[in-house]
This record gives C-alpha cells, structure tokens and sequence, in this order.
C-alpha cells in the first residue's frame, strides 16, 4: 500500500472554479500542501476551511492583506496528531518532543528577527504516525513552505529570504532531533541547478547566486556513477560513495568555505546546524531535462515549456528508503506552478484527535463568534421551553413586513398605479438610435420603444403596488404540468403589435435593427484588425507595458505564441510594433 503527498502554488485559493471538495477529491493525494493562498484570516470563508472528510492548518500574512499564506489538507486517514503554524514556534500550534518552540532551534535567535520571519504566513507544520511496510510506525512531521521571492527593485529582500531558509533548516533539524522523519515540500522560489532553468546565464553569475550557494549546502550531494549518467538508475547520497577515484560525481557540492570573501555573504550563507536534506526528485531523474514546475503566464511560456524547476520536495537520507517514487505533474493547470508529488510505502496511522491548531476550532468557525445571519434563524427548542424572547432584529423585520403589508393594502383601495406614475415612464427619453434613422424609421422605432418601455414601467407599478404577500404568491408559481411560470394572476398587459401578421413585423425589427446598427458604426467603428507577425504569419496579441518608466501602459502588438529558447521555431517570433496614439 502506498501514500500519496502532494504540494501546489495555486496562485489563489478564491480564484478556484470548483468547490473545494471537488477540488481536494480531484488531486488524489492523502496530504495536500497549498502555497500563496491570498488569504488573510478575516477573509477566510468556512467553505474553503471546513472542508468533509479534511482536516485543514492555514498560517496567514500578518502584514499585507491578499498575500503569500499557506494551506495544509489532511484527509481523514492522515490526520495529524500534532500541527504548528509557522517556523518560529511563536504562534499557535506544538510539535511533539517540544521541536516546535523557539529555544529548540539550534541557533540563536531574537524574538524581533523570528517575529519577522513569520509574519507573511510562509509555513505550516503537521506531525503524522506512518506505517510502513513491515509494520513499524514512525513520525513524520511535513514542512508545508512558501519560501521568498527576491524582487530585484528590493535587493533587501535577499538578507530575508536567506535568513527564512536558515530558519527553515533549523526548524527541520530540531524535529528530526526529536525522533522524527523530516518532509520539506512547497515553493522555494530558486532554481537550483542548470537543468532547472529553461534559459540558465552561461556566466559564473548563475552558481554564484546566493540562493543557489546556501542550497548546495542544504542539500545533501548525491553520487552517481559516470556509466549511469544516461540511465534512470536509482542513485545514492554521496556519503555512500566509496572513494574518490571512483569515476564518481557530485550533482550539488558544498562549498561554502570557499566563499567567504564578504563577512555578511558568510554570515548568511553558514548555518548553525549541519543537517541537510534529500532532492527527492533529483534522487530518481538526476538527468531529466524540462521538468519545470513554473512558467510565466503573461508571455504564455507554458505552451513551449520555458519555466523553471522551483517547487520541490525535500525528505531527510532516512527517509528515501520509504519513497516509491517523486513526480512532476506538468499536465495539471490551473496554476502559473505545476504540482509535485511524492509517493510513499506504507500508510498512516490518524489521530483520534485533531491538533489544537486546526480551523475547525476557529471561534468563528464554533460558533461562537455572532453572525448577522444568526438573528434571523428560528428559536430552538431550548429558547420555546424556556419562553425566550425574539431577537430585537426579528421584531424590527416581523414590524417592518406588517408595515408593509398595510402600506400595499391602502395602495389596493385606491386603485393599482397611477396615472401619473404611468405618464412619468411613457415620457422618457428616447432611444439614442432615434437620432441615426430617417424620420419614418425614427417614428417607428420610437413608438416601439415607448411601448416596450411602458410595459416594462406598468409591469413594475404592478408588482409595487400589490400586497407583500400576494406577490410572494404569485410569483414562480408551479402549474399542474410541473413547469413553473413567471406571470402574475393578472396576466400579461401588453401583446406584441401586428400580431396577426408576423412576416411585417418581423420585418419592420429588421429594418429598425439595421437602423441602429448603422448608427452605431457612424460613431463606433471598432478596433483595427490585428497586424501579422512576420515569423509566422499569424494574428498577433495585444499587450501592455506594465514595468515602469516612459512606456508604462503603452500598448503593443506582439506574436501570440509563447517565449521559448532562441531558435526554436515554435515559440515567440522577433516581431514587435506600437499602438499608434
């Protein structure tokens, strides 16, 4: 029997087109890790959190409202028995041991740096019973992360974003101290390698990023032998390699002893802890080209496979001999990411209790919390025995519909509408049409639109001035037959003219419909066709220039087809022309 876990950038959790139990169910997967989420606690529905048959750990962006966050799915034979968001052990949540609190961390932190680091919602923690094969159970904690970006119009961003990998590692080495098998999955925002980039700077520049540098000392190398570089062998970490002059190499090497040239690139890129971590993917396919998990959208990269491998899934060297298999899901959208996903031997074991930590014991989830929904519900049986007052509310609207009800009645006696009110519709404006058409077509259409309009104001008067309770009745009524119908008992008040003969009036709808158009292309012309691109005599696409400077909100037409390598003939042509002003 094996066990599925799964990680996905979503780019949104509001911007899902199906229900979240269909969209759980659809990904197959026994733990369901969801990065930049864009929700903040306040804008958390219950829809989204209190999923049947899940159990769901959210950490929020405590500084920007619509940003970053991360999402953890447990189905019901997964659920965790412990769970802790964010890294810092400062917020809500417990891992076992005491793994999850600040002074585990084997490093030294203060109390403003860690409050910092998780306050933008990057990180969930769920501990689970695994067991496996043979029938030996075992604690895995899965590190749920959505690591920082580097803007580069914010260089500072860099010191953050290394100093939340160095938080990430400590964090994993203090639950592994704990007799815990460590699981790293989610975005980490870097790709590590050449072969995780579509268009890798030929130049040292590429190694020398500093994201890449701490990688290659978070990562554990790897070992493959030179005969087995065209094959999909299963590899080893480079510790079990015997020797040197094996005819071996290391597909990620540390060598952050060799950089200290600047006292701060050697403070960010040293750790306190020397444990490291497995690339499950790179374990099994150390060779696969393309296995990118990110494109660009706007560029429509994703159609020629021009992204970057960024989204991972990292396991402790203990932990590998239990991993079946580490995938890729490129046919999956829905996403600017692709998801990962790992497959494991053996099952989990649930908890018959859910951790502290879970939404599901959200006060505004318990109830606890009033809504506004909630004075408008019936008493309970309780509140009936007990003789319980109604809510103010519902006395305000029991009052306000008997108001109502007498209001609509004294407009009954004095009769349905007035003839002022009907004079008040049939005197509006006319159409703007009416001005492009001759003088017979004008009196034509316009006389039709008045008694459009007028049926349209009498049909109005009719449900305004009928009682609350005779419109309520009157309106989606089933006939016998079972098909609901929309007429009052009133019926309709106006026929179509010239119903006898259709053919003229079909006809004079033509000419008055031809009228109207003619007269809106006189002052709407409508867009100029697209120009072709010269690469592949195709329509081209409308863009807008949204980086700053002179040209920003400028439009320019550009190959439809999406950025690929230079010279591949499937991908975006050179063509490029401006929108005239």
């Amino acid at each position: 029997m094996s066990l599925r876990i799964l990680s996905w950038n979503i780019n949104g959790l509001r911007s899902l087109k199906i229900g979240m139990k269909e969209f759980l169910t659809s990904l197959e997967a026994d733990i369901i890790c969801l990065q930049e989420t864009k929700v903040t606690r306040d804008m958390l529905e219950e829809p989204q959190a209190i999923v049947e048959g899940y159990s769901s750990y959210f950490s929020f962006s405590r500084k920007r409202s619509g940003y970053s966050g991360v999402a953890t799915f447990c189905s019901q034979r997964a659920t965790p028995f412990a769970a802790q968001e964010g890294l810092s052990g400062l917020f809500k949540g417990e891992l076992s041991g005491g793994s999850g609190e600040q002074t585990a961390l084997p490093g030294t932190w203060t109390t403003e740096e860690l409050k910092d680091l998780d306050s933008e919602g990057r990180a969930v923690v769920t501990q689970h019973w695994i067991k496996d094969e043979t029938g030996k159970e075992k604690v895995v904690a899965v590190i749920n992360v959505y690591c920082p970006r580097v803007d580069p119009e914010k260089p500072e961003r860099r010191r953050f974003k290394l100093r939340f990998y160095e938080l990430l590692r400590q964090r994993a080495a203090a639950v592994w101290g704990m007799d815990s098998h460590v699981i790293i999955v989610g975005d980490i925002n870097t790709s590590h390698k050449r072969i995780d980039h579509c268009d890798p700077d030929e130049s040292e520049a590429f190694e020398n990023r500093m994201e890449r540098r701490y990688l290659n000392n978070f990562l554990k190398p790897l070992c493959i032998d030179d005969h087995k570089k065209d094959s999909q062998d299963e590899i080893k970490p480079a510790g079990s390699c015997e020797g040197e002059g094996n005819g071996g190499m290391l597909l990620n090497s540390s060598g952050v002893s060799e950089l200290e040239q600047e006292d701060e690139e050697f403070q960010l890129l040293s750790s306190s802890t020397s444990f490291q971590v497995i690339d499950t993917f790179r374990y099994f396919y150390p060779f696969k080209e393309e296995a990118f998990t990110c494109w660009n959208v706007s560029t429509n990269s994703r159609s020629t496979n021009y992204g970057t491998r960024i989204d991972y899934i990292f396991c402790d060297e203990g932990f590998l001999p239990h991993v079946k298999d580490s995938l890729v899901l490129q046919d999956v959208m829905g996403s600017d990411h692709c998801p990962v996903a790992l497959v494991v031997a053996g099952m989990f074991v649930p908890s018959s209790q859910l951790p502290p930590s879970c939404t599901k014991f959200f006060p505004e989830f318990r109830g606890q919390q009033q809504k506004l929904s909630s004075y408008f519900q019936p008493r309970s049986a309780s509140e009936k025995q007990n003789n319980l007052p109604l809510h103010k509310p519902v006395v305000a609207l029991k009052a306000a519909t008997e108001n109502m009800q007498n209001t609509s009645k004294r407009k009954n006696i004095t009769g349905k509408g007035k003839s002022t009110d009907k004079k008040q519709c049939t005197e509006k404006q006319m159409s703007i049409s009416s001005f492009f058409s001759s003088k017979a077509s004008s009196q034509t259409s316009s006389s039709e639109d008045l008694i459009d309009d007028k049926s349209n104001c009498e049909s109005q008067i009719s449900e305004n001035s009928g009682s609350t309770h005779d419109s309520l009745d009157n309106t989606n009524r089933v006939d016998d037959s079972g098909s609901q119908s929309s007429e009052s008992s009133q019926g309709k008040l106006y026929s179509p003219p010239f119903q006898s003969d259709k053919e003229d009036t079909k006809g004079s709808n033509r000419k008055s419909n031809n009228t109207k158009n003619q007269g809106w292309g006189f002052l709407m012309k409508g867009p100029k066709p697209a120009p072709v691109c010269s690469g592949h005599k195709e329509p081209c696409v409308l863009q807008t220039v949204k980086k700053k400077g002179p040209n920003i909100n400028r439009q320019f037409y550009a190959c439809a087809r999406g950025v690929g390598k230079e010279g591949d003939p499937n991908a975006r042509c050179n063509f490029f022309k401006w929108v005239s002003r």
